[in-house]
This record gives C-alpha cells, sequence and structure tokens, in this order.
C-alpha cells in the first residue's frame, strides 16, 4: 500500500504529466506558429530562443554597442545606435515593423506613426499597460500609470485635482526653495575655489538629489523630513537601481527568488510599513488640523477616508501606497533627466543658452532672486525656454520607448496581432524619423516649435514624450513646471559650459541617463 510521500510523489508526476504538453505549447509551439503567421505578413525579425526569446541576440547587440565603441562627439544627438543597438540593428535588418520576443511573448516594434497613434490614442481600450518587469511593477505600484479599466477612471479622478492650477502654483513655490538651497550651495562651491570663479557640479547627481526633494516635499509636505518619511524616499531610490539592473536580466529569472527579488520584496514591504504609518499619524491629527494636509498624501487620504466609502470615487490602503510609488517612481527620475538633458543642450549650444538666460530675466525681472520664487504666470511667459525643453524631449527623451499589450486579437494597419502580443512603441527612434520631422530631425533646433506641439513636425501627434491619448501622462504639467522653474532660477544665476571629464555616450536602461555623468563648469553671473 503507497503510503502519504507516495502519494505526493505520484500526485507530483501526475500534475508534470499533465503540465508538459501546456508548457510544449507556450514555450515551443505557439512561439513558430506566431512567427509563421507574422512572416506571411511580410513582418520578420530575429528568432527565438527557448525561454530567452530575443535576449540573447538583445545582449550581444548591447555589448557590442558598448564595446569598442567611441564616444560621440558632443554636438552629435544621433544616440540610438548606443542607447537602442539592438532596435537599431533590427531596424535596419528587418524594416520599420518586426517581430522579436521577450521569453516565449511575441512582440511587434514599430516606427509607423498611424499604427501606434490606433494603439495609443483610437484604439487604447484594446492595449492595456499589463505588461512589466515583476520588479518594476512593484517599484511603480499598481497607480494610475499601470492600472486599467474603470479602476484606471478612478484613480484618475483621484489623482487629477493633485495637478490643478492651484496646486502647481504650491509646487511652483516648493520647487522654488528647494532649487534656492541647491543654487547657494553652487554659489558656496564657487567661492571656495577662490580666484577661479568657478565650480564642476555633476548635475547628474545633483538634479537626482533636487527632484528627489521636491518629490518628497509635494507628497509628504511640511513632514518630508520626517525619519519615516526619508525611509521611504532612501528605500525609493534603492528600489529604482534594482528595478534598472533587472531590466538585463533573462525573463525567467524575473519570477525566481533570487537574491535582488528578495530584497526588492523586502524594500516593499517596508515602503508599505512607513507609508501606513505617515498615513495613520495622519488620521490621528486630522482633528487638530482641519484636514489631511494640502499635499499628495493629504489628497489620496481624503479618497481613502471612511467619509467616501459608497460613493464612487475612494481608494483603499494599498491603492494610496501604489499612488504614492507611481507618484515617485515616474516623477522623480523622469524629471532630473529632462533637466540634465536640458543642461547638456544649452552647454553644446551656448548661443541658446544666451538667448534663453536674455529671456529669463527680461520677463522674470528680479524674480529668482533670493527669496523670491517664479509664479506660474511668470513662466508661461519663457517661451524660448519652454522650446529649448520640448526639444530636449524629443532628442533625449527619458523613456526611450514604451509597452502596450493587445487584450485580444486584434488588426492593426493588415497586420492580424495575436491575443498577448506586446507593442512596443520606440520614442527615441520615432523623434529622429526624417519622414516626420524633416531633415534636421539629428540636430538641435528648438525653433521648430516656436508655432506649437501640434506645427513642430508633419504630424500633429509626432511628439510622445509624455505618451499620447487618454492614458498620457497625468503629471506632464507638473514636470514642465518643475523644469521650467529650476531651469530659470538657474540661467539667471549661472552660465555654464561642458566639463573637459564630460563622455558622450548616454546609456538607456530605465531612464536615459549619461553613462559618467554630466559634469559642467559652472560660473557666477555678474548683474
Amino acid at each position: 500500500m503507497m503510503g502519504p510521500a507516495g502519494v505526493a510523489w505520484a500526485a507530483l508526476q501526475l500534475a508534470l504529466l499533465l503540465l508538459l504538453p501546456l508548457a510544449l505549447w507556450h514555450l515551443v509551439l505557439r512561439p513558430r506558429a506566431v512567427a509563421r503567421s507574422f512572416a506571411r505578413q511580410g513582418i520578420r525579425g530575429p528568432r527565438y530562443t527557448f525561454l530567452a526569446g530575443s535576449m540573447p541576440e538583445a545582449k550581444r547587440l548591447v555589448a557590442a554597442g558598448r564595446i569598442g565603441v567611441p564616444p560621440l562627439d558632443a554636438g552629435c544627438h544621433d544616440i540610438i545606435p548606443l542607447v537602442l543597438p539592438q532596435f537599431h540593428r533590427w531596424v535596419a535588418e528587418y524594416g520599420k515593423t518586426f517581430l522579436f520576443w521577450i521569453g516565449p511573448i511575441p512582440a511587434i516594434l514599430s516606427l509607423d506613426l498611424e499604427l501606434i497613434k490606433q494603439v495609443l490614442a483610437d484604439r487604447t481600450g484594446l492595449f492595456p499597460k499589463d505588461f512589466m518587469i515583476p520588479v518594476l511593477k512593484i517599484l511603480f505600484g499598481n497607480g494610475v500609470i499601470l492600472i486599467n479599466g474603470d479602476d484606471w477612471k478612478r484613480h484618475r479622478k483621484v489623482v487629477l485635482p493633485a495637478f490643478n492650477h492651484d496646486k502647481l502654483k504650491s509646487m511652483t513655490v516648493v520647487t522654488s526653495e528647494v532649487t534656492d538651497r541647491m543654487i547657494q550651495r553652487w554659489r558656496n562651491q564657487i567661492q571656495q575655489n577662490g580666484s577661479h570663479q568657478t565650480a564642476e557640479i555633476d548635475m547628474n547627481l545633483a538634479f537626482c538629489d533636487l527632484t528627489e526633494e521636491i518629490i518628497g516635499r509635494v507628497a509628504f509636505g511640511t513632514s518630508q523630513n520626517h525619519p519615516e518619511a526619508r525611509e521611504v524616499v532612501i528605500a525609493m531610490r534603492e528600489m529604482q537601481k534594482l528595478g534598472t539592473a533587472a531590466t538585463m536580466d533573462p525573463p525567467i529569472l524575473w519570477y525566481l527568488p533570487t537574491r535582488r527579488n528578495l530584497r526588492v520584496r523586502h524594500l516593499d514591504k517596508l515602503l508599505k510599513t512607513k507609508i501606513m504609518s505617515i498615513m495613520q499619524a495622519r488620521v490621528a491629527a486630522r482633528d487638530a488640523k482641519c484636514g489631511y494636509g494640502d499635499d499628495l498624501v493629504g489628497l489620496l487620504l481624503e479618497a481613502w477616508s471612511p467619509e467616501q466609502k459608497g460613493k464612487g470615487e475612494t481608494l483603499t490602503t494599498q491603492e494610496v501606497i501604489d499612488e504614492w510609488k507611481t507618484f515617485f517612481a515616474a516623477g522623480q527620475e523622469t524629471t532630473a533627466t529632462l533637466l540634465v538633458w536640458a543642461m547638456f543642450l544649452l552647454s553644446v549650444h551656448p548661443q541658446w543658452q544666451d538667448k534663453v538666460r536674455e529671456e529669463v530675466l527680461q520677463e522674470c525681472g528680479s524674480g529668482g532672486d533670493d527669496g523670491e520664487v517664479f509664479n506660474v504666470e511668470v513662466l508661461g511667459k519663457l517661451k524660448l525656454l519652454h522650446m529649448v525643453l520640448l526639444e530636449t524631449l524629443r532628442l533625449y527623451p527619458p523613456i526611450e520607448y514604451i509597452q502596450r499589450r493587445a487584450a485580444t486579437d486584434v488588426v492593426l494597419k493588415d497586420i492580424s496581432v495575436p491575443r498577448g502580443t506586446v507593442i512596443s512603441i520606440p520614442i527615441g527612434m520615432l523623434h529622429r524619423d526624417k519622414d516626420v520631422w524633416g531633415p534636421d530631425a539629428d540636430k538641435f533646433n528648438p525653433m521648430r516649435f516656436q508655432n506649437g506641439i501640434s506645427r513642430a513636425a508633419k504630424d500633429p501627434k509626432a511628439l510622445l514624450a509624455f505618451s499620447l491619448g487618454p492614458r498620457a501622462c497625468t503629471g506632464q504639467s507638473f514636470s514642465i513646471m518643475e523644469a521650467q522653474v529650476v531651469m530659470a532660477m538657474i540661467l539667471s544665476k549661472f552660465s555654464f559650459s561642458l566639463s573637459p571629464k564630460y563622455v558622450h555616450k548616454p546609456k538607456y536602461l530605465l531612464s536615459l541617463a549619461p553613462r559618467s555623468g554630466m559634469p559642467l563648469i559652472l560660473r557666477n553671473i555678474d548683474r
């Protein structure tokens, strides 16, 4: 008679026997069938490798794009062969629409703007945001960026008021105050250098710290310096680094209990504990303060509060935590990246630096002097600065490509796409398409935006830095406002140029970044 151990072993064998055909279908037979189907439609791509998909070929091309490739000239903005060498090579070999593999999952990359507009704007409900590396899902949280359907509509109603005109005014004050402290530190460094009257600053580090503090202040208000709030920010920064490293792992490692994955889960538990503690403290102090506070946590708590139950626009405790994670992860690094590359471009093109500085000094007067801030109305007058930021987003978008997943079998521009296929949209490549942006698509030319975004290219929806359609970035107004304030304040105080140490060799993992930092030489402006 078979004992308990024997019964368990027999059950395991039976389960494996039943799962084997399913695994064979998903990991071997279906990828081959999908590849044949696309091939009949004229769409080819790199071959499928068991379990790893196109990752081995992609890693080989990425390595080849890094090893032995000299840095670019600082004035060269054709960076795609460096930051997305696999896509650059595959486009050259297979055309503007091709098939590749994320593990056993088929993915279509397309440079066809009409097809992309169908995915992002016209038929967005068929292409949810439900594909991401598990570590990144934990990092970003299941907030307004990733959530879908009716839940997305509910979250958006709660989050959208955080970016209304009045909130932007208060965010401007926070941004000005934090930036002023950074400027004072830079002035002290210049003063310590004595007769040189210059200081070398790594803008990559400086802006990461700056945007981290701004996001913390906007989210936690005056309690941002509270130890628990500070721990939350530190944990989020570590999770960003771990998420960046995970992007180059083979897909099978995304789901295994590796040291990195275990560390991420530990940090996630820490985040939940600390944010819940902050929430509880706000609830306890609510009556004394006549509300939960006017920062992001306070706004989310209003939607979480018992008074809102049954009104259809409530958030659970976990959803409040997820929205905070989304706000930090989506807003901190992307804005820092925009600032880094805007400073780089104005260093490489000093004539534009002079033009924008003149505009800032003319329109803002004494605005930005110690103790004063730039307000939303003044920022609206800085047309040249806004054009420079848009051109920066075109040439150096923080996110180089985005993905959607087909929720059902669908036809896109006569291409039959099976359910579950990932649609990959290479923003950085699209922004350099000469058929859309003209023959100077690889050049820095802010004047292309002088008549607005809709007239900058042959297609009015060609700028995709904040995505497109109903799921476009909710916080884009905050990001642009923040960048305008920081850039205007810096331009009114300093001139700057590239350090001889700078190496122009951008890299892209979680966001577009300079490979070895962004050292600039700052000089005080005499006024």
